[in-house]
């Protein structure tokens, strides 16, 4: 009856189906008040015609009724809240942060339905949210209270309101299990857009991919630059273009191992991959040697000229003990050093079933895996090399030298590693070699600064102390925390003698020879620029041989067959070059020098032809009258023209042309 909507004006027919007690029970009644009071009228446009009433000119007190009856009208047709039905959330992905809300809002609902005993529930949500807001409840439930808001900022005077509250212990009414509470309480967090729905991703990352290094930002300007030039004519693809601070959100949703490739190689990337961590527990002792090579992070005083350098120093670890059964120490990482170090290992604690290192130019090489010549060959040592450029490979060696080796040089000024003061490193360094330049040029008086730098540099015996105490600290005195005890003791235990090989002092003399294969000649065989005689060297004139030679001692060699059958052993004389025989060591040792004095010179050739420029010739007027004389008096013809010539060849040619 028009109940559902308030109009401005009504009929007689309507103000009776109201059925107020206000108004006449008919029709005709209505009309007869309305005439007499005086209602305010408008043609009725619908069909039958009449007149309708405004409602604002009907007495106050029936205008209240209508208006009334239209809310009540209202009211019952509003359609009721849907059942509340629990949400399909994934439990194991919830995080602590949403656990700590939902007991917080289960806390409180507990609280209501306490008070539900004694009250209605509606009287209980709003009496709890009055005492939440005046604080006359208690500090546990205030707490739990900001808790369950799920809102930033701690002290906002946040409170809860009824109807929240009210939502909430529905939803745990209605749940039957303590997970679907749970899960009907627990905030929902809005999930972050995937990096796969970026739709410009794979084209920034095309330049932001370089080995360069560039850096987000300048990527960013050649990116926006190529998206210009590939939709300048679709003007919704331009407006497409993401922002900068897009572009930095959406870098920041890829792991970094994918953000990284193309920008990193190698063992830098490796680094940063998943890895397979070698069992070393299942080997005994002697099974598997590792060694490799390290700079030391310090300088020390040279042993011949005594000037600051970096010396190297190499060791070779046990795998299954972590004991250091060698070490050696060189002015660079070379042959020589890790041939010392097994050395020194196999002497004292027999030979290694394996030997395990990278595959630099110390560690894999002619002197020790030639197949005929090589020390490891001939020791039945079988040597195996991890992958270039991946030093994870090789674990417990490359922690070593964090642990002892950094150890060793942070005991000495000169140490310029991890964690030492830049600006104290600069001053030491430059005062070292103030101090050594004024010595070597035989200064008698000296500068504060070089006053100050005495003794900061250390000797190399200094030096080798301070690595032989170092090594015996780590073996016998350090706990390794992966193995438990101390490397000694390990050793010890995993240590089973009757299966060790050891060598003889002249096994080990003839076996840690490096060997070479050369060429009988009359009796003579030569190594290295030396020669050496033996009478019996002529029943094996013209075939090859192996040649063992002391790397620091030339006086002799020891000459064998291919098949290892002792010939004899040769003795140095009538060395053509050189007035006395030179060691392998010092050949070494002049080759390298000879490598660093043509890079010096390179870089003084350099220096040169910068403060040398090239000159400029100008042309001149004269030069360009001549020239043009020059060019009217030639010959027409190519052939009769005279050669110059420019080069020694040209030169001869042109002489047998004037002769003949």
């Amino acid at each position: 009856m028009g109940e559902n909507k308030l109009k401005t004006h009504y009929s007689a027919k309507e103000l009776l189906g109201f059925s107020l007690s206000l108004l006449p029970s008919s029709v005709q009644g209505i009309i007869y008040q309305a005439k007499k009071q005086g209602w305010k009228t408008q043609k009725r446009n619908a069909r039958g015609g009449g007149v309708e009433y405004a409602l604002d000119s009907l007495p106050e007190s029936v205008q209240m009724a209508i208006r009334e009856r239209f809310v009540r009208a209202v009211v019952a047709d509003k359609p009721r809240l849907p059942v509340v039905r629990v949400r399909e959330v994934d439990l194991a992905s919830l995080t602590a942060q949403q656990r700590a809300v939902a007991d917080a809002r289960m806390a409180l609902v507990v609280a209501v339905l306490e008070l539900e005993q004694s009250m209605s529930r509606q009287k209980a949500i709003h009496y709890f949210c009055e005492q939440a807001k005046c604080g006359a409840i208690s500090g546990r439930f205030m707490g739990l209270v900001q808790v369950a808001n799920a809102k930033n900022g701690n002290g906002s005077g946040r409170v809860l309101s009824p109807r929240t509250l009210h939502d909430w212990v529905l939803r745990y009414v209605k749940a039957e299990t303590p997970e679907e509470r749970l899960m009907a309480l627990v905030p929902l967090q809005r999930q972050a857009t995937s990096p796969d729905m970026l739709g410009w991703l794979p084209e920034f990352l095309a330049v932001y991919r370089q080995t360069n290094g560039v850096c987000v930002a300048e990527a960013y300007d050649e990116f926006a630059q190529r998206w210009h030039e590939a939709f300048w004519d679709q003007p919704l693809r331009l407006a497409m273009l993401p922002s900068l601070s897009t572009v930095r959100r959406g870098l920041a949703k890829l792991p970094a191992i994918v953000r990284e490739v193309g920008r990193k190689t190698g063992a830098e990337l490796r680094a940063m991959k998943t890895y397979v961590k070698r069992d070393w527990s299942g080997l005994r002792a002697n099974d598997v040697w590792v060694g490799d090579g390290h700079s030391m992070k310090m300088k020390v005083a040279h042993p011949e000229h005594g000037r600051p350098f970096i010396p190297e120093v190499t060791l070779v670890m046990d795998a299954a003990s972590r004991f250091i059964v060698g070490w050696s120490v060189s002015l660079a990482e070379n042959c020589l050093a890790v041939a010392d170090a097994i050395r020194s290992g196999v002497e004292q604690y027999g030979l290694p079933a394996i030997y395990y290192s990278d595959n630099g130019g110390g560690e894999k090489n002619w002197m020790l895996d030639g197949d005929i010549t090589g020390i490891l060959p001939r020791l039945g040592i079988n040597h195996q090399t991890g992958i270039p450029g991946n030093p994870q490979g090789r674990g417990i060696i490359e922690r070593l030298n964090k642990t002892l080796l950094l150890r060793i040089a942070r005991q000495f000024e000169t140490y310029h590693g991890l964690g030492a003061d830049r600006e104290t490193v600069r001053k030491t360094s430059t005062a070292v070699v103030s101090l050594d330049k004024a010595i070597r040029q035989g200064r008698t008086e000296l500068t504060d600064k070089q006053q100050w730098a005495k003794g900061k540099l250390p000797s190399w015996h200094q030096f080798i102390d301070a690595v032989a105490e170092g090594v015996r600290w780590y073996n016998e005195e350090h706990v390794h925390r992966e193995i438990g005890t101390t490397p000694a003791k390990k050793y010890a235990q995993l240590l089973d003698e009757k299966c060790v090989l050891m060598v003889s002092k002249a096994e080990a003399r003839d076996l840690f020879r490096p060997h070479v294969i050369r060429t009988a000649e009359r009796g003579w065989v030569r190594v290295f620029n030396n020669y050496y005689f033996h009478r019996d060297l002529i029943l094996v004139d013209g075939e090859e041989v192996q040649v063992a030679f002391d790397i620091h001692c030339a006086e002799n060699v020891i000459v064998r067959g291919l098949d290892g059958r002792f010939l004899c052993e040769a003795v140095w004389n009538g060395n053509k070059r050189d007035a006395f025989p030179k060691a392998f060591v010092e050949k070494a040792r002049e080759e390298r020098g000879r490598r660093r004095l043509k890079l010096k010179e390179e870089q003084v050739d350099e220096i040169r032809a910068e403060m040398m420029p090239a000159i400029e010739v100008k042309e001149s007027e004269g030069a360009v009258l001549l020239h043009g004389i020059r060019v009217n008096a030639m010959p027409q013809a190519w052939e009769d023209m005279e050669d110059i010539p420019m080069l020694p060849s040209e030169m001869k040619r042109y002489q047998q042309k004037k002769v003949g």
